[in-house]
């Protein structure tokens, strides 16, 4: 395939473009102009994803995997019309390049955005994101996923997460906080697992709609600290410090998996495992990526 990623420099879009690459198929990068580079050994060009030039990149490409946008809830919230701007209309645009290049497009969005009501202004952006795919006369599928983790997600270089951060305080030697209801629950999914089944869902042409990659069950975070732990060998606490959280936080988000797609994600225990060895291999003792 010939592949377009938007959102290469962050965890998903970099993980998803490597791994593409690796498994042999033709992988063009974007990254935000000024900020962080793209995976290594992977053509990446600076561009904003809502910039109309970006269409002299879809041309000739089979797919565009946008991964663009703004993924943190929290940057989201504070500020709600640029993830608005970021999440949907970066979202038109290429849909539109798409349509002038015979070219589908994969939306990434959130199991959060599934509910009638979506919780917060992230998302809302993301809904809105996949209401412009099911309008839009071009090619598109949206991916809602779960609470992903793996390879190449950093606390200390600014990724979310659950998982990234209780494994940045395992390795560093300090406390896991978990403010709020410690059972609420993540369907935890693996990020190496994603991907043979997003290449199949293209090879097979399966466009249109939406599809749920998830695990089909849901982890209490006080059970992904205790395997955190067990995986880094460590024994800092974990706190409990209760207290309200922002809206859309405090809440469990089960996902019923699409089936068909011969998705078949790792245990959760395997998944943490793979992830703690590479962060303690690729991270300096302050939770930095390494040189």
């Amino acid at each position: 395939m010939r592949v377009l990623v938007t959102g290469a420099a962050g965890f998903l879009g970099s993980r998803f473009a490597t791994l593409l690459a690796e498994r042999g198929h033709d992988v063009l990068a974007t990254t935000r102009p000024g900020g962080r580079t793209g995976p290594p050994g992977v053509e990446a060009v600076a561009i904003d994803a809502g910039d109309e030039a970006i269409e002299e990149l879809v041309a000739g490409r089979e797919v565009v995997l946008h991964f663009a946008g703004v993924p943190d809830p929290t940057k989201a919230n504070a500020d709600p019309a640029r993830a608005v701007r970021e999440n949907a209309g970066t979202t038109l645009t290429l849909l539109e390049a798409c349509v002038r290049h015979d070219s589908g497009l994969l939306y990434p969005s959130t199991i959060r955005a599934a509910l009638d009501s979506p919780p917060d202004a992230y998302a809302i952006s993301k809904r809105l994101g996949e209401e412009v795919c099911r309008l839009h006369r071009a090619r598109a599928t949206v991916l809602r996923l779960t609470s992903v983790f793996g390879r190449g997600q950093v606390a200390g270089a600014g990724a979310t997460g659950a998982i990234a951060r209780f494994a940045a305080c395992a390795l560093e030697g300090a406390p896991i906080v978990i403010p709020g209801d410690p059972e609420r629950g993540r369907d935890f999914v693996f990020a190496d697992d994603l991907v043979p089944v997003v290449e199949r869902i293209v090879v097979k042409g399966r466009w249109g709609g939406t599809v749920t990659l998830a695990r089909g069950e849901t982890t209490p975070l006080r059970r992904a600290a205790e395997l955190v732990l067990a995986a880094a060998g460590s024994a800092v606490p974990v706190e409990l410090p209760g207290g309200e959280l922002p809206p859309g936080e405090n809440e469990t988000y089960p996902a019923e998996p699409t089936p068909g797609l011969g998705f078949e994600p790792r245990p959760v225990e395997e998944g943490i495992r793979l992830y703690v060895d590479w962060l303690r291999a690729h991270t300096a003792p302050q939770g930095r990526p390494r040189a």
